[in-house]
């Protein structure tokens, strides 16, 4: 490694190995434009990197699974047995979740990249944080998604349904009362607007 490289912040670092060349305009953007948080950009960060390395391995992604993978790699109420279980389904899909969890972020990483590498001021924080919301969204889905299962087990059990082993996955989709347009949570919270109101002012 060179004395340039050993310089160089962690963020331009795994930039450059998993190939993020338009992060530092997306994390400027967000900050400047959307008012993110240093944690939402943290999370945006880190997603990105997963997602990199999801698709040098080829697999496949569906719409939301980046975000909830996260979410169990990193949350704290996320049991022990489910962080095993989604490590093993990323080796099993050919990422070593080490080496990518290794390259995460903290927000004072990324603070500290937006302040002396890209000259973004971090002296604010808005009152409320999208990555504040998905953690909760996403802490009641993983919930419920594991008290269905025990309930079908249960059932199952009790000879109620005839069924082998279940995989129990809930999605959750938002739409405009106004023109109709369905997100996804995820999707809705990246763009920041539905788009009936392009022209509106958040």
């Amino acid at each position: 490694m060179s004395a340039d490289d050993s310089q160089a912040c962690k963020v331009d670092r795994v930039c450059e190995r998993w190939g993020l060349d338009d992060i530092d305009a997306k994390l400027r953007d967000r900050r400047q434009n959307s008012d993110a948080s240093l944690r939402d950009l943290e999370a945006y960060f880190n997603q990105r990197v997963l997602e990199a390395a999801m698709r040098d391995a080829r697999a496949e992604i569906i719409e939301g699974e980046v975000e909830n993978t996260y979410y169990l790699l990193t949350a704290d109420d996320v049991s022990s047995g489910s962080k095993i279980e989604v490590n093993d389904r990323l080796r099993r899909s050919g990422v070593d979740p080490e080496a990518v969890t290794s390259d995460f972020v903290s927000y004072q990483t990324i603070r500290t990249h937006l302040q002396e590498c890209l000259g973004v001021d971090t002296s604010y924080e808005p009152n409320v944080t999208t990555s504040d919301a998905k953690n909760t969204v996403f802490k009641l889905l993983s919930r419920t998604e594991v008290i269905t299962e025990r309930t079908i087990n249960r059932l199952r059990s009790a000879g109620h349904v005839a069924i082998s082993d279940v995989d129990v996955t809930l999605s959750l989709r938002i739409a405009c009362t106004k023109c109709g347009e369905e997100y996804t949570f995820s999707r809705l919270l990246e763009r920041g607007r539905c788009n009936c109101a392009s022209d509106v002012e958040k």
